[in-house]
């Protein structure tokens, strides 16, 4: 088998931020596709480097050229390219020329002159010179790095690229640097620069010089070291996210471990895991349950010379940890409801006043959930929950760790003796899948204002842009809703949070919770998802009819639905009026369906009561004989007013009980 062509592409450069090595990896993968492929080649493996100095990508199973391209040229029209005689003219001429074509390729289409000229491909190693600058030069970032008084703008400051194409320099210029066929190794192993024939030897020498360049690669390293760690009889906490974390810092991730004093073991278990990870990028470890005052880490380089990063690491956590005990102490000498007074002078945001008027509006906007959803057994602990939600971001400790906003609140409450629903309440309401009630109100009453704050203000995401969350915050909303069952009417929910920043609902803010709804059930199937949309005012029944729907979809009694309602959706979509008198009815047959209607509506709505909504289809799939019987004989648009209107007037009525369940007219028919 003959030796399959390749290509290698690494840019060394300064330390990646971490913030930009999705993008990175992502964009890479999309933009060599999309330029590789529009210049004629194609490849049967890709894989993306990426390491915290270098980044790049390789193809194998290259083509040896270009695929050959037919391009068609448009030339003049068929009047100026030939003379009466029907010769060509100087200007038919000129074009052949131009495009090196000849008479005998020319095609007429239109009234015009076109040519087809068949381009040979070119050396696969001549259209990379070409493309590989373009895929780097596409590349976008967050906060890209300029030098040279702005004339260079990148990731980061590069050094050396090599790429190279079976063993040969890929020739090209970017950033002032020329590309060779040459890389380096770890920096504190072989920081100076060395040749590479090819990805074996790339692979090779990289292994031997302590990096490794495949980001996945890392991942299964300090994985299989973790492993190999607990065999000590350690369990150590395998965090994916941190896990990740040290992958995309290091190149060569070798794990250590060491000890911190035992008598931070007294603290929280969260405080601790929080000062470990969060600050020090280490791993906590347990045994038989229990934590312990063992953690792991990873440094950047083959060994720890001396224990010197072991000492370090320790020095460092038990610094940290001996501030976090010292904010703790000082936080629990006082009720954690206190704190409610600092929130007085943080700013929520400019126009919508401190936290503390956010935790106001919160309690309202909870009393206000608790009576629709006949929650008052509840009351007390709900509203408390509310009343403490915010209080620990007053508190020292999460104001030196903000990422245990909430875990503190809940540790703090449980120490001044709270209802636990209370306590959990106070940090579940940051979920978006609580099991508390106490939590999921609050969270919703959180959310709502936020959102609608937020719209009342101006701030209204665009595009990719919602720099507050508020599209997640909305489906949180709705999850939130779906999972416990609440008959919750959203629409009534934001009028009142209207009114408590003395403002009306605005159209905006109906169009995005309409919008966010019609995706959030879009996972079902999208068709179905929008003929749903309009029962966002209360998720819940949107959510069941949804499923109901997609269930019934493509079978027999689904056609019949779907017909029944089309019949009287079509005819009555335009009548805006439901008022008729049955009295007025002439025809046997519409006094039939019409019997047949008041015997379906009340059982669909019992129904839909008690959220059955595949009872409540099926008993409208039982009205189609009588909607097609009422078609057959009935000719509704009669000349006389008043039949006409009320016969329209009572299909209103029965299109209205159909759209309960959804618009069917939205569902695609396959």
């Amino acid at each position: 088998m003959g030796v399959k062509n390749e290509f290698l592409l690494e840019i060394g450069v300064e330390e990646l931020p971490t913030t930009e090595v999705q993008g990175i990896v992502s964009q890479l993968n999309e933009l060599i596709d999309r330029y590789v492929s529009s210049e004629g080649l194609t490849f049967e493996e890709k894989v993306i480097i990426l390491a915290p100095r270098r980044f790049g990508f390789w193809l194998r199973g290259l083509p040896s050229k270009s695929a050959d391209k037919l391009v068609e040229k448009k030339g003049p029209s068929v009047q100026i390219a030939y003379d009466e005689n029907g010769q060509p003219t100087k200007a038919l001429l000129g074009f052949l020329k131009s495009t090196g074509a000849s008479l005998e390729d020319v095609k007429i289409i239109e009234n015009y002159v076109y040519v087809q000229k068949k381009l040979e491909g070119l050396p696969t190693k001549e259209v990379l010179e070409t493309v590989v600058p373009k895929i780097v030069e596409s590349l976008r970032f967050r906060k890209p790095m300029k030098w040279r008084d702005g004339k260079y703008e990148f990731v980061r400051i590069p050094h050396h690229i090599l790429a190279i194409f079976n063993g040969e320099v890929v020739e090209f210029e970017l950033f002032g640097l020329n590309s060779s066929n040459k890389s380096n190794g770890h920096r504190f192993v072989k920081d100076d620069y060395f040749e590479v024939l090819s990805i074996e030897d790339y692979l090779r020498k990289m292994k031997e010089f302590y990096v490794i360049p495949i980001m996945s690669e890392r991942v299964e390293f300090i994985k299989s070291q973790l492993s190999e760690f607990e065999k000590s009889g350690l369990s150590v906490d395998k965090d994916e996210d941190l896990i990740n974390e040290v992958a995309i810092l290091t190149e060569y991730p070798k794990l250590i471990s060491g000890t911190f004093d035992p008598k931070f073991m007294s603290l929280p278990e969260e405080l601790i895991r929080t000062t470990i990870k969060h600050h020090q990028r280490a791993f906590t470890t347990y045994k038989e349950g229990r934590l312990t005052n063992t953690f792991v880490a990873f440094i950047d380089k083959p060994e720890d010379v001396n224990e010197n990063a072991r000492k370090g690491y320790e020095r460092v956590i038990n610094a940290r940890l001996e501030d976090a005990r010292y904010y703790y102490e000082k936080d629990i000498k006082v009720p954690l409801e206190n704190f409610n007074e600092k929130l007085k002078e943080i700013v929520f945001q400019k126009e919508l006043g401190t936290l503390y008027d956010k935790v106001l509006r919160i309690e309202k906007l909870s009393e206000i959930i608790i009576n629709a959803l006949g929650l008052q057994k509840l009351s007390g602990k709900i509203l408390r929950t509310a009343k403490l939600c915010k209080a620990d971001i007053g508190s020292h400790v999460v104001y030196e760790f903000p990422e245990l906003q909430g875990t503190m609140g809940r540790i703090y409450a449980l120490k001044d003796g709270e209802p636990e629903e209370v306590a959990i309440g106070i940090e579940e309401h940051y979920s978006g899948d609580p099991d508390t009630i106490t939590g999921a109100v609050v969270g919703i009453a959180d959310r709502i204002d936020t959102v609608v704050g937020n719209f009342l203000i101006g701030n209204i995401p665009t595009g990719s842009k919602d720099p507050y969350g508020l599209r997640s915050k909305v489906d949180d909303i709705f999850k939130i809703t779906e999972k416990f069952e609440w008959l919750l009417d959203l629409d009534q929910l934001l009028t009142e949070a209207c009114k408590l920043l003395g403002k009306t609902v605005p159209t905006e803010l109906i169009e995005f919770f309409e919008t966010r709804f019609e995706l959030y059930n879009s996972k079902i199937r999208y068709d179905i998802a929008r003929a749903t949309k309009h029962l966002w005012k209360i998720p819940i029944r949107g959510i069941l009819s949804t499923q109901a729907i997609a269930a019934l979809v493509g079978t027999e009694d689904f056609k019949h639905l779907i017909v029944g309602f089309e019949r009287v959706h079509n005819i009555s979509k335009k009548h805006a009026s439901t008022e008729f008198d049955a009295a007025k009815f002439v025809q046997e047959e519409e006094k039939t369906l019409f019997e047949k209607y008041l015997d379906t509506k009340v059982k669909v709505l019992e129904a839909l009561k008690h959220l059955n909504y595949k009872e409540a289809l099926e008993e409208l799939i039982r009205l189609r004989p009588f909607i097609d019987n009422y078609f057959d004989k009935v000719f509704v648009m009669v000349e006389e007013e008043d039949i006409r209107l009320n016969r329209l007037g009572f299909l209103k009525n029965l299109d209205e009980l159909f759209l309960r369940i959804g618009d069917l007219t939205q569902i695609e028919k396959h």
